[in-house]
């Protein structure tokens, strides 16, 4: 540490004063020996002016030996403080010379170091550098630009790697150079930890397809999303990061408001678990199953919303078909014990175009029984037309469409029948512009078909095909059990009457016995 010493002006100040005083007594000395007897009246003020000369500089000594001292105290003070700062520092100092030599160090610096001070002091920095020709070139530069701060690496004394930012500040004292050093070996461990961490959730989030989202719970905006996002609504993440705002244009019009709605009162519970549509950048609509993930703090106010959201739409598809297969198969059991509940033909007619309907939802069906390979009537028709019909009847000639049903045996569908080259305006298919022939057969053979037409062209899929094949076959049977019902009935009424001619022929050959026996 540097000695204290009195400032300038106040040794000159004083020799000053000094050299005025021993000017004075000389002159007063010398006048009181050679002056004649006149001037040695001026011996009395020569050393009245001596005395007050001297107590004015005893005065002004006093005074400025005061403020000496109190500059010397604060200074011991300072010194004191900087010594106990150096000391108890954590961060370590050292003092360089020229060469990068440690001049003096503090105890943070050799536990830092894992070094004593004897077996640092005197050794060249250097040495604890895990890169000497780094270290070179940078003292190299500072020596230059007078001033450094960086990151490096350090070797302690038992081997172990140090990371510490370090700060070097030229000239502390003449030729000496001040190096601080921090350790942050922790901070990097935890930086690479973090980073590890951040990569491991880049590499889940990156290749799952769910889509991993993060919301502002305030301001509904969309922070992150992971690349599933495009593939699933097939809009870009750039778009998104433009306007964070703009995924709630894909959410179809039908959910947007309740699905806003569920948000805003997500940002109070922190809790959404929803199903919804979107309609994807190439037009096509999906279902969406979105829901976050349970906050830890539950009594607070969520400021961000994280959550996946999962295209479900293969579920919802299976579901609805599941749902129609439900739906068919009650109806067709419906359909089927309603067919078997009466073996009146009007009855099974009617019940048979009913439950048709609730499948296949047509405009105009007819059922088309056939007398002969050549002659067809039309059994029924719906709708019901008011008042009394003349009973149709037709020829396959008239219609090579239902010809071809007949001979084929086979269902046909006509998505426009304005373009169908073999379509014939006749009853009872006039007026539909899409149709669809279905063969009524059993194991004993075809004897008719259902005729089912819509006034508008490609109505009917082919999912309304293959339902209404399916409601055929029972109602084929329900039919050919019904006439077989009827022919028995016919029998039946034919043999009873036989039976009572042949009782009234008894009777009378009976009666013709006993007249001839008399």
């Amino acid at each position: 540490m540097a000695v204290n010493r009195s400032p300038l002006w106040f040794r000159i100040s004083c020799f000053l004063l000094l050299l005025f005083a021993v000017l004075l007594f000389v002159l007063s000395l010398g006048g009181a020996i050679y002056a004649p007897p006149i001037s040695q009246a001026l011996i009395p003020t020569l050393l009245v002016g001596i005395g007050l000369g001297v107590l004015v500089f005893a005065g002004y000594f006093h005074f400025v030996w005061r403020k000496q001292r109190a500059s010397d105290s604060a200074s011991h003070d300072a010194n004191r403080k900087l010594t106990s700062v150096f000391q108890h520092v954590l961060d370590g100092i050292l003092i360089l010379d020229d060469a990068g030599v440690c001049l003096d160090c503090n105890p943070a610096a050799c536990a830092l170091l894992g070094v004593s001070p004897d077996n640092l002091v005197g050794q060249p920095i250097m040495r604890f550098h895990a890169g000497p020709e780094e270290f070179a070139h940078n003292w190299k530069t500072f020596l230059v630009h007078r001033y450094q701060r960086g990151r490096t690496q350090l070797k302690r004394a038992d081997g172990k790697t140090l990371f510490v930012d370090y700060a070097i500040a030229a000239n502390s004292l003449p030729g000496r150079h001040l190096m601080v050093l921090c350790d942050t070996t922790e901070r990097k461990k935890a930086e690479a930890s973090l980073r590890e961490s951040e990569e491991r959730l880049h590499l889940m989030t990156d290749n799952i397809q769910e889509v991993v989202w993060v919301m502002d719970a305030n301001s509904k905006e969309l922070l992150f999303v992971n690349p599933a996002y495009e593939t699933v609504t097939g809009f870009s993440s750039a778009a998104l990061h433009a306007d964070r705002l703009s995924y709630q244009q894909m959410i179809h019009p039908e959910d947007r408001e309740l699905v806003l709605k569920k948000l805003d009162e997500a940002a109070a519970t922190g809790q959404f678990d929803e199903e919804f549509r979107i309609v994807r950048a190439d037009g096509a609509v999906r279902w969406i199953w979105s829901r976050t993930f349970p906050s830890k703090h539950a009594d607070q106010l969520a400021s961000w919303l994280v959550g996946i959201a999962a295209d479900i739409t293969a579920r919802k598809q299976a579901e609805a078909a599941a749902e129609a297969a439900h739906a068919e198969t009650e109806a067709l059991r419906k359909s089927t014990f309603a067919l078997t509940q009466n073996l009146s033909m009007d009855a099974v007619l009617d019940t048979l175009l009913a439950c048709l309907f609730d499948l296949v939802p047509y405009d105009s069906a007819s059922v088309i029984l056939a007398e002969d390979e050549i002659r067809l009537f039309v059994a029924r028709e719906a709708p019901k037309q008011p008042g009394m019909r003349p009973f149709v009847t037709l020829e396959t000639t008239e219609s090579p469409l239902l010809q071809r049903v007949l001979v084929e045996r086979k269902a046909v569908s006509i998505p426009d029948t304005s373009q169908e080259s073999g379509w014939r305006q006749i009853k009872p298919l006039a007026g539909n512009r899409c149709w669809m022939g279905v063969p009524l057969m059993t194991a004993k053979g075809m004897f008719g078909l259902l005729s089912i037409g819509a006034s508008t062209p490609r109505r009917f899929t082919p999912e309304h095909l293959r339902l209404a094949k399916s409601m055929a076959a029972p109602a084929a049977a329900a039919i050919y059990n019904v006439r077989l019902y009827e022919r028995a009935e016919i029998y039946a009424s034919e043999l009873e009457h036989y039976i009572d001619e042949l009782k009234q022929t008894q009777k009378q050959l009976e009666n013709t016995r006993g007249r001839e026996a008399s």
